[in-house]
């Protein structure tokens, strides 16, 4: 039985180190994908623009769902992830949007 809990908690662990690796690459993307409405914004390119803010909302609204599930994250992840969660939703809210 020993061997079964520690096989459990082995699975845990690689789940929730693959959640918090597929947080970090999401946000990369998310990261990214501002950028590049940012860039569409300035070049005109109003629609680009929106249909690119729009994957980034979906993206960052994924994202919270995931980090609210992550059971045991260190001081350090849970900082690092807020900070860049923060600062994606900054950068979100910067954006020129239609009115």
């Amino acid at each position: 039985m020993g061997d079964r809990f520690l096989e459990s908690l082995s699975i845990q662990d690689r789940t929730e180190q693959a959640c918090l690796d597929f947080i970090r690459t999401d946000l990369d993307v998310c990261l990214t994908f501002a950028a590049v409405a940012e860039t569409a914004y300035s070049m005109g390119h109003q629609e680009h623009a929106e249909q690119t803010v729009a994957s980034a909302e979906k993206g960052y609204s994924t994202l919270l769902r995931f980090f609210s599930k992550v059971e045991n994250p260190t001081p350090e992840t849970k900082k690092e992830l807020e900070l860049t969660l923060k600062r994606l939703r900054e950068r979100l809210d910067g954006l020129p949007r239609r009115r």
